[in-house]
């Protein structure tokens, strides 16, 4: 569970997200990036159109909030919504973890990422 200096809770600082933002997309996971100064802040949003269980709909939160937990150190500075795509869930959560890791990869969103080699690059 993130801290709470690290959550995105409030209704109108994820609207200002979505309307100041930057998208990046994938077959699983939407990211919207607000950039700020140093803080990062996350929230994680599943609708019922992903699965009508609850049950599902929240193992997909805890796993994504769980990795972005874990990589926080590693993410730029900045305001983050992760949106969650209906095919999400047919996979596991693995090819979650594996898919988010991708997108934040692609779109520069992770700042210390590791090379072949072993070492950081920054």
């Amino acid at each position: 569970m993130f801290k709470k200096i690290n959550r995105l809770s409030k209704t109108s600082d994820v609207q200002r997200v979505f309307a100041r933002s930057r998208a990046f997309f994938n077959p699983l996971f939407t990211v919207r990036f607000s950039p700020s100064q140093n803080l990062s802040r996350f929230t994680v949003v599943v609708s019922t159109k992903v699965s009508k269980k609850a049950v599902i709909r929240n193992r997909i939160k805890r796993v994504a909030r769980e990795f972005l937990r874990l990589r926080l150190k590693d993410l730029l500075a900045g305001d983050y919504v992760v949106i969650v795509k209906p095919v999400a869930a047919k996979k596991e959560a693995a090819e979650w973890r594996r898919s988010l890791e991708d997108l934040l990869n692609k779109s520069r969103l992770i700042v210390n990422r590791p090379l072949n080699n072993g070492t950081m690059k920054q």
